[in-house]
Protein backbone atom coordinates (compact mmCIF):
# COMPACT_ATOMS: atom_id res chain seq x y z
CA UNK A 1 0.00 0.00 0.00
CA UNK A 2 1.18 3.57 -1.32
CA UNK A 3 2.07 5.98 2.34
CA UNK A 4 0.53 9.43 2.18
CA UNK A 5 3.37 11.44 1.02
CA UNK A 6 3.96 9.29 -2.12
CA UNK A 7 0.18 9.04 -3.09
CA UNK A 8 0.34 12.83 -2.95
CA UNK A 9 3.43 13.29 -5.07
CA UNK A 10 1.54 10.67 -7.70
CA UNK A 11 -1.29 12.79 -7.82
CA UNK A 12 0.41 15.46 -8.65
CA UNK A 13 2.49 14.43 -11.61
CA UNK A 14 -1.04 13.11 -13.09
CA UNK A 15 -2.30 16.21 -12.51
CA UNK A 16 0.76 18.03 -14.67
CA UNK A 17 0.66 15.52 -16.82
CA UNK A 18 -3.42 16.10 -17.60
CA UNK A 19 -2.29 20.12 -18.07
CA UNK A 20 0.50 19.38 -20.41
CA UNK A 21 -1.42 17.17 -22.56
CA UNK A 22 -4.34 19.88 -22.69
CA UNK A 23 -1.87 22.61 -23.32
CA UNK A 24 -0.55 19.92 -26.87
CA UNK A 25 -3.92 19.79 -27.42
CA UNK A 26 -4.69 23.16 -27.65
CA UNK A 27 -5.00 24.40 -31.53
CA UNK A 28 -3.52 27.71 -32.21
CA UNK A 29 -5.69 30.23 -33.12
CA UNK A 30 -5.51 31.59 -36.46
CA UNK A 31 -5.77 35.83 -36.76
CA UNK A 32 -5.76 37.46 -39.81
CA UNK A 33 -4.07 40.83 -39.59
CA UNK A 34 -6.02 43.76 -41.23
CA UNK A 35 -4.40 47.33 -42.29
CA UNK A 36 -6.22 49.88 -44.11
CA UNK A 37 -4.77 53.35 -45.06
CA UNK A 38 -6.49 56.65 -46.65
CA UNK A 39 -4.25 59.37 -48.65
CA UNK A 40 -6.34 62.48 -46.90
CA UNK A 41 -10.06 63.79 -47.49
CA UNK A 42 -10.54 66.59 -50.16
CA UNK A 43 -10.35 66.99 -53.52
CA UNK A 44 -8.02 65.88 -56.07
CA UNK A 45 -7.73 66.12 -59.41
CA UNK A 46 -8.05 62.88 -61.63
CA UNK A 47 -4.14 62.36 -62.97
CA UNK A 48 -3.50 63.02 -59.54
CA UNK A 49 -6.09 60.84 -57.74
CA UNK A 50 -4.80 57.99 -59.89
CA UNK A 51 -1.17 58.33 -58.87
CA UNK A 52 -2.56 58.75 -54.92
CA UNK A 53 -4.35 55.92 -55.20
CA UNK A 54 -1.83 54.07 -56.64
CA UNK A 55 0.46 54.69 -53.68
CA UNK A 56 -2.02 54.20 -51.37
CA UNK A 57 -2.09 50.81 -52.52
CA UNK A 58 1.49 50.49 -52.21
CA UNK A 59 1.25 51.78 -49.09
CA UNK A 60 -1.02 49.17 -47.75
CA UNK A 61 -0.02 46.60 -49.35
CA UNK A 62 3.87 46.46 -48.13
CA UNK A 63 2.27 47.28 -44.16
CA UNK A 64 0.03 44.33 -45.01
CA UNK A 65 3.38 41.95 -45.45
CA UNK A 66 5.25 42.52 -42.64
CA UNK A 67 1.16 42.00 -40.29
CA UNK A 68 1.58 38.71 -42.51
CA UNK A 69 5.68 38.32 -41.57
CA UNK A 70 4.40 38.48 -37.35
CA UNK A 71 5.02 42.73 -36.85
CA UNK A 72 3.16 44.60 -34.47
CA UNK A 73 0.07 46.95 -35.58
CA UNK A 74 2.36 50.02 -34.52
CA UNK A 75 5.11 48.90 -36.67
CA UNK A 76 2.44 48.42 -39.54
CA UNK A 77 1.13 51.86 -38.60
CA UNK A 78 4.35 53.69 -39.00
CA UNK A 79 5.32 51.41 -42.20
CA UNK A 80 2.36 52.67 -44.46
CA UNK A 81 2.80 56.09 -43.26
CA UNK A 82 6.05 56.33 -43.81
CA UNK A 83 5.79 54.92 -47.32
CA UNK A 84 3.13 57.96 -47.66
CA UNK A 85 5.75 60.46 -45.66
CA UNK A 86 8.26 60.05 -48.87
CA UNK A 87 5.90 60.77 -51.35
CA UNK A 88 5.43 64.33 -52.66
CA UNK A 89 1.18 63.80 -53.44
CA UNK A 90 0.37 63.92 -50.21
CA UNK A 91 -0.19 66.66 -47.30
CA UNK A 92 2.69 65.16 -44.73
CA UNK A 93 6.21 65.75 -45.18
CA UNK A 94 7.90 65.63 -48.49
CA UNK A 95 5.52 67.74 -50.66
CA UNK A 96 3.28 68.60 -47.75
CA UNK A 97 1.53 72.23 -47.44
CA UNK A 98 3.61 75.66 -47.01
CA UNK A 99 3.18 77.63 -44.02
CA UNK A 100 3.32 81.41 -44.24
CA UNK A 101 7.12 81.03 -44.28
CA UNK A 102 7.68 78.63 -47.23
CA UNK A 103 8.57 75.64 -45.04
CA UNK A 104 6.94 72.18 -44.49
CA UNK A 105 5.75 71.93 -40.72
CA UNK A 106 4.44 68.61 -39.91
CA UNK A 107 2.13 67.05 -37.14
CA UNK A 108 1.97 63.22 -36.79
CA UNK A 109 0.37 61.18 -33.95
CA UNK A 110 0.48 57.04 -33.18
CA UNK A 111 -2.29 55.66 -31.12
CA UNK A 112 -2.72 52.27 -29.17
CA UNK A 113 -5.13 50.92 -26.52
CA UNK A 114 -2.85 51.71 -23.79
CA UNK A 115 -0.67 55.25 -24.81
CA UNK A 116 -0.43 57.81 -27.31
CA UNK A 117 2.75 59.77 -29.04
CA UNK A 118 2.50 63.13 -30.92
CA UNK A 119 4.62 65.34 -32.14
CA UNK A 120 3.63 69.23 -33.61
CA UNK A 121 5.32 71.78 -35.47
CA UNK A 122 8.34 69.76 -36.51
CA UNK A 123 10.52 71.15 -39.06
CA UNK A 124 13.42 68.93 -41.59
CA UNK A 125 12.53 65.69 -40.67
CA UNK A 126 12.08 63.03 -43.16
CA UNK A 127 9.52 60.55 -41.38
CA UNK A 128 7.58 62.28 -38.23
CA UNK A 129 5.29 59.27 -37.82
CA UNK A 130 8.96 57.37 -36.63
CA UNK A 131 9.20 60.69 -33.76
CA UNK A 132 5.90 60.42 -32.77
CA UNK A 133 6.42 56.35 -32.48
CA UNK A 134 9.56 57.43 -30.06
CA UNK A 135 7.43 59.39 -28.00
CA UNK A 136 4.89 56.62 -27.37
CA UNK A 137 7.27 53.86 -26.56
CA UNK A 138 10.15 56.11 -24.85
CA UNK A 139 8.43 58.47 -22.84
CA UNK A 140 5.64 59.06 -20.59
CA UNK A 141 4.54 62.37 -22.44
CA UNK A 142 1.67 62.38 -24.97
CA UNK A 143 2.34 65.76 -26.99
CA UNK A 144 6.01 66.84 -27.93
CA UNK A 145 6.47 69.83 -30.06
CA UNK A 146 9.08 72.49 -31.80
CA UNK A 147 11.76 72.83 -30.51
CA UNK A 148 11.49 70.31 -27.68
CA UNK A 149 10.46 67.91 -30.76
CA UNK A 150 13.85 68.65 -32.23
CA UNK A 151 16.25 68.24 -29.88
CA UNK A 152 13.85 64.93 -29.00
CA UNK A 153 14.48 63.64 -32.38
CA UNK A 154 18.44 64.15 -32.14
CA UNK A 155 18.29 62.53 -28.96
CA UNK A 156 16.69 59.21 -30.36
CA UNK A 157 18.57 59.08 -33.67
CA UNK A 158 16.55 60.53 -36.13
CA UNK A 159 18.66 63.17 -38.24
CA UNK A 160 17.64 66.41 -38.71
CA UNK A 161 17.20 67.43 -42.80
CA UNK A 162 18.93 70.32 -44.38
CA UNK A 163 16.55 72.98 -44.74
CA UNK A 164 14.05 72.68 -47.55
CA UNK A 165 14.52 69.45 -48.44
CA UNK A 166 11.00 68.59 -48.11
CA UNK A 167 9.44 71.43 -50.03
CA UNK A 168 8.21 69.94 -52.88
CA UNK A 169 4.90 70.75 -53.43
CA UNK A 170 2.27 71.03 -55.95
CA UNK A 171 5.16 69.17 -57.34
CA UNK A 172 3.49 66.39 -59.21
CA UNK A 173 2.85 67.66 -62.85
CA UNK A 174 0.08 66.39 -65.27
CA UNK A 175 2.28 64.35 -67.11
CA UNK A 176 4.57 63.03 -63.95
CA UNK A 177 7.13 59.86 -64.52
CA UNK A 178 7.87 58.05 -61.72
CA UNK A 179 10.74 55.84 -60.61
CA UNK A 180 8.62 53.27 -60.70
CA UNK A 181 8.37 53.51 -64.78
CA UNK A 182 4.74 54.74 -64.89
CA UNK A 183 2.66 58.15 -66.30
CA UNK A 184 -0.66 59.22 -66.75
CA UNK A 185 -1.86 58.79 -70.53
CA UNK A 186 -3.97 61.37 -71.06
CA UNK A 187 -7.32 59.12 -72.51
CA UNK A 188 -6.99 56.84 -69.96
CA UNK A 189 -8.36 56.84 -66.67
CA UNK A 190 -5.76 54.25 -64.89
CA UNK A 191 -2.19 54.32 -64.54
CA UNK A 192 -0.09 52.96 -67.61
CA UNK A 193 3.24 51.46 -68.35
CA UNK A 194 5.09 53.61 -70.08
CA UNK A 195 5.83 51.48 -73.05
CA UNK A 196 2.45 50.00 -73.73
CA UNK A 197 1.02 53.29 -73.53
CA UNK A 198 3.31 54.74 -75.81
CA UNK A 199 2.97 52.03 -78.49
CA UNK A 200 -1.45 52.31 -78.24
CA UNK A 201 -0.99 56.00 -78.41
CA UNK A 202 -2.57 56.43 -81.62
CA UNK A 203 -5.60 53.75 -80.85
CA UNK A 204 -7.18 55.95 -78.08
CA UNK A 205 -8.40 52.53 -76.76
CA UNK A 206 -8.05 50.74 -73.80
CA UNK A 207 -5.65 47.85 -74.01
CA UNK A 208 -5.72 45.20 -72.04
CA UNK A 209 -1.78 44.71 -71.51
CA UNK A 210 -1.67 48.41 -70.74
CA UNK A 211 -4.30 49.21 -68.11
CA UNK A 212 -3.85 48.23 -64.74
CA UNK A 213 -6.18 45.76 -64.16
CA UNK A 214 -9.15 45.78 -61.66
CA UNK A 215 -12.07 44.48 -60.62
CA UNK A 216 -14.86 45.41 -59.24
CA UNK A 217 -18.32 43.30 -56.59
CA UNK A 218 -16.25 40.23 -57.13
CA UNK A 219 -16.54 39.95 -60.58
CA UNK A 220 -13.73 38.73 -62.92
CA UNK A 221 -11.05 40.59 -63.33
CA UNK A 222 -11.49 43.04 -66.08
CA UNK A 223 -9.37 46.30 -67.41
CA UNK A 224 -11.54 49.54 -65.46
CA UNK A 225 -11.55 52.10 -68.35
CA UNK A 226 -12.83 55.02 -68.35
CA UNK A 227 -13.05 56.78 -71.65
CA UNK A 228 -16.66 57.40 -71.41
CA UNK A 229 -16.86 60.02 -68.78
CA UNK A 230 -20.11 61.39 -67.63
CA UNK A 231 -20.35 65.13 -69.10
CA UNK A 232 -20.78 66.34 -65.45
CA UNK A 233 -18.26 64.62 -63.59
CA UNK A 234 -16.12 66.45 -65.86
CA UNK A 235 -17.85 69.77 -65.17
CA UNK A 236 -17.23 68.98 -61.16
CA UNK A 237 -13.67 68.11 -61.98
CA UNK A 238 -11.65 70.15 -59.47
CA UNK A 239 -8.47 71.86 -60.63
CA UNK A 240 -6.03 72.13 -57.92
CA UNK A 241 -5.22 69.40 -55.66
CA UNK A 242 -6.61 69.93 -51.89
CA UNK A 243 -6.14 66.84 -49.40
CA UNK A 244 -6.08 66.57 -45.29
CA UNK A 245 -3.67 64.20 -43.25
CA UNK A 246 -3.17 60.71 -44.18
CA UNK A 247 -4.08 58.18 -41.85
CA UNK A 248 -3.47 54.04 -41.28
CA UNK A 249 -5.25 51.94 -38.72
CA UNK A 250 -4.28 48.12 -38.11
CA UNK A 251 -5.12 44.54 -36.73
CA UNK A 252 -2.32 42.62 -35.99
CA UNK A 253 -1.86 38.77 -35.49
CA UNK A 254 -1.61 39.01 -31.44
CA UNK A 255 -5.62 41.20 -32.10
CA UNK A 256 -3.17 44.77 -31.07
CA UNK A 257 -4.89 47.35 -32.93
CA UNK A 258 -3.05 50.76 -34.00
CA UNK A 259 -3.86 54.25 -35.73
CA UNK A 260 -1.73 56.68 -36.72
CA UNK A 261 -1.91 59.78 -39.06
CA UNK A 262 0.81 62.60 -40.51
CA UNK A 263 0.08 66.22 -41.87
CA UNK A 264 1.46 69.49 -43.03
CA UNK A 265 -1.99 71.31 -41.84
CA UNK A 266 -3.17 74.62 -43.73
CA UNK A 267 -1.81 75.74 -46.20
CA UNK A 268 -0.26 79.44 -45.58
CA UNK A 269 -0.31 78.38 -41.93
CA UNK A 270 1.57 80.81 -39.21
CA UNK A 271 4.44 80.14 -37.48
CA UNK A 272 4.27 77.92 -34.14
CA UNK A 273 0.64 76.74 -35.37
CA UNK A 274 -0.68 72.71 -35.15
CA UNK A 275 -3.31 71.11 -36.24
CA UNK A 276 -5.91 69.30 -33.95
CA UNK A 277 -5.78 65.79 -36.36
CA UNK A 278 -2.65 65.66 -35.71
CA UNK A 279 -2.01 66.33 -31.95
CA UNK A 280 -5.06 66.39 -30.02
CA UNK A 281 -6.12 62.43 -28.92
CA UNK A 282 -9.44 62.18 -29.86
CA UNK A 283 -9.98 64.39 -33.07
CA UNK A 284 -7.51 62.91 -35.80
CA UNK A 285 -7.09 59.51 -34.39
CA UNK A 286 -7.94 57.09 -31.55
CA UNK A 287 -7.94 53.31 -30.48
CA UNK A 288 -9.41 51.40 -27.18
CA UNK A 289 -10.59 48.13 -26.69
CA UNK A 290 -13.46 48.08 -28.98
CA UNK A 291 -11.46 49.56 -31.85
CA UNK A 292 -9.25 52.08 -33.84
CA UNK A 293 -10.31 55.09 -36.10
CA UNK A 294 -8.33 57.60 -37.88
CA UNK A 295 -10.05 60.59 -39.51
CA UNK A 296 -8.63 63.37 -42.42
CA UNK A 297 -10.81 67.03 -43.13
CA UNK A 298 -11.77 69.91 -42.20
CA UNK A 299 -9.27 70.36 -39.11
CA UNK A 300 -11.39 73.28 -37.57
CA UNK A 301 -14.46 71.38 -37.43
CA UNK A 302 -12.75 68.11 -36.76
CA UNK A 303 -11.20 69.77 -33.57
CA UNK A 304 -14.95 71.28 -32.55
CA UNK A 305 -16.74 68.05 -32.75
CA UNK A 306 -13.72 65.39 -31.89
CA UNK A 307 -15.18 62.41 -34.43
CA UNK A 308 -12.42 59.92 -33.50
CA UNK A 309 -13.53 59.36 -30.02
CA UNK A 310 -16.83 59.51 -30.56
CA UNK A 311 -16.97 57.17 -33.30
CA UNK A 312 -14.94 54.62 -31.33
CA UNK A 313 -16.82 55.04 -28.07
CA UNK A 314 -19.83 54.54 -30.23
CA UNK A 315 -18.84 50.91 -30.69
CA UNK A 316 -19.85 48.94 -27.56
CA UNK A 317 -23.51 49.77 -28.34
CA UNK A 318 -23.61 49.98 -32.36
CA UNK A 319 -21.90 46.67 -32.39
CA UNK A 320 -21.62 47.26 -35.88
CA UNK A 321 -18.67 49.24 -36.93
CA UNK A 322 -20.46 50.41 -40.58
CA UNK A 323 -23.18 52.20 -38.44
CA UNK A 324 -20.59 53.79 -35.71
CA UNK A 325 -18.89 55.56 -38.35
CA UNK A 326 -21.65 56.19 -40.89
CA UNK A 327 -23.72 57.59 -38.00
CA UNK A 328 -21.05 59.64 -36.45
CA UNK A 329 -20.18 61.17 -40.15
CA UNK A 330 -24.09 62.14 -40.38
CA UNK A 331 -23.96 63.65 -37.26
CA UNK A 332 -20.35 65.77 -38.11
CA UNK A 333 -22.22 67.05 -41.00
CA UNK A 334 -25.62 68.14 -39.37
CA UNK A 335 -23.62 69.74 -36.50
CA UNK A 336 -20.69 71.68 -38.09
CA UNK A 337 -22.31 71.92 -41.74
CA UNK A 338 -19.18 70.73 -43.25
CA UNK A 339 -18.70 67.64 -45.70
CA UNK A 340 -15.13 67.58 -45.60
CA UNK A 341 -14.48 64.35 -44.16
CA UNK A 342 -13.23 60.92 -44.26
CA UNK A 343 -12.44 58.00 -41.66
CA UNK A 344 -11.57 54.41 -41.63
CA UNK A 345 -11.82 52.22 -38.88
CA UNK A 346 -11.00 48.90 -37.59
CA UNK A 347 -13.25 46.85 -34.96
CA UNK A 348 -11.95 44.75 -32.09
CA UNK A 349 -12.77 41.79 -34.53
CA UNK A 350 -10.47 43.32 -37.30
CA UNK A 351 -13.73 44.33 -39.51
CA UNK A 352 -12.56 46.96 -41.67
CA UNK A 353 -14.78 50.43 -42.53
CA UNK A 354 -14.06 53.42 -44.91
CA UNK A 355 -16.73 55.96 -45.42
CA UNK A 356 -16.37 59.76 -46.32
CA UNK A 357 -18.45 62.72 -47.08
CA UNK A 358 -15.95 64.86 -49.17
CA UNK A 359 -15.37 63.97 -52.58
CA UNK A 360 -12.57 62.07 -52.54
CA UNK A 361 -10.55 60.17 -50.01
CA UNK A 362 -8.00 57.88 -51.55
CA UNK A 363 -8.23 54.66 -49.67
CA UNK A 364 -7.15 50.76 -49.18
CA UNK A 365 -7.24 47.82 -47.16
CA UNK A 366 -5.83 44.10 -47.09
CA UNK A 367 -7.22 41.55 -45.72
CA UNK A 368 -7.41 37.62 -46.21
CA UNK A 369 -4.86 37.81 -49.17
CA UNK A 370 -6.71 40.60 -51.31
CA UNK A 371 -6.19 44.56 -51.58
CA UNK A 372 -9.45 46.34 -51.79
CA UNK A 373 -8.98 50.34 -52.94
CA UNK A 374 -10.61 53.28 -54.10
CA UNK A 375 -10.86 57.44 -54.28
CA UNK A 376 -14.25 58.29 -54.63
CA UNK A 377 -18.27 57.85 -53.84
CA UNK A 378 -18.97 54.46 -55.07
CA UNK A 379 -15.77 53.09 -56.07
CA UNK A 380 -13.92 49.65 -55.14
CA UNK A 381 -11.59 47.58 -56.66
CA UNK A 382 -9.90 44.13 -55.48
CA UNK A 383 -6.85 42.79 -56.78
CA UNK A 384 -4.49 39.68 -55.07
CA UNK A 385 -1.66 40.23 -53.35
CA UNK A 386 1.25 38.35 -54.61
CA UNK A 387 4.05 39.64 -53.31
CA UNK A 388 3.69 38.01 -49.42
CA UNK A 389 6.53 35.78 -48.61
CA UNK A 390 4.48 33.37 -46.47
CA UNK A 391 0.86 31.72 -46.79
CA UNK A 392 -1.55 33.17 -44.94
CA UNK A 393 -2.51 30.68 -42.10
CA UNK A 394 1.24 30.87 -41.34
CA UNK A 395 2.13 31.60 -37.49
CA UNK A 396 5.50 31.90 -37.49
CA UNK A 397 6.75 34.80 -36.08
CA UNK A 398 10.30 36.25 -37.60
CA UNK A 399 9.57 39.53 -35.42
CA UNK A 400 11.81 40.21 -32.12
CA UNK A 401 8.51 42.34 -31.39
CA UNK A 402 6.83 41.48 -28.51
Amino acid sequence: MMCDYCSWIDQILARISTEVKSEKKKPRVHVDPVIVVHGGAGKIPRKKRDRMLFEVKNAAVEAYSDLINGRSAVHAVERAISYMESKPYFNCAKGGSLDVNDEVVTDAGLVTINDAGFVGAVRDIEHPIALARKVLENTEHILIVENGAQKFALDNGIPILPPGTLNEYESVSSHYLGEEGFEYCTDRKSLTNVKDCNENEQTKECDSDCVLIRSDDGEEANPYCALSIDSDDLLNEPTGLQVSAVGVVAYDRKRRLASGTSTAGDLGKPIGSVSAIGTVLGCGVYADEHGCVSVSGNDKNIYSYAPARKIIERLPRDASIDYSVSAELENFEAETGESDIGAIALNAKGEPYVSFKCMHFPWAFCRQGYVYYGAAQNEKYWEKVTILERPLDCMCNTSDED
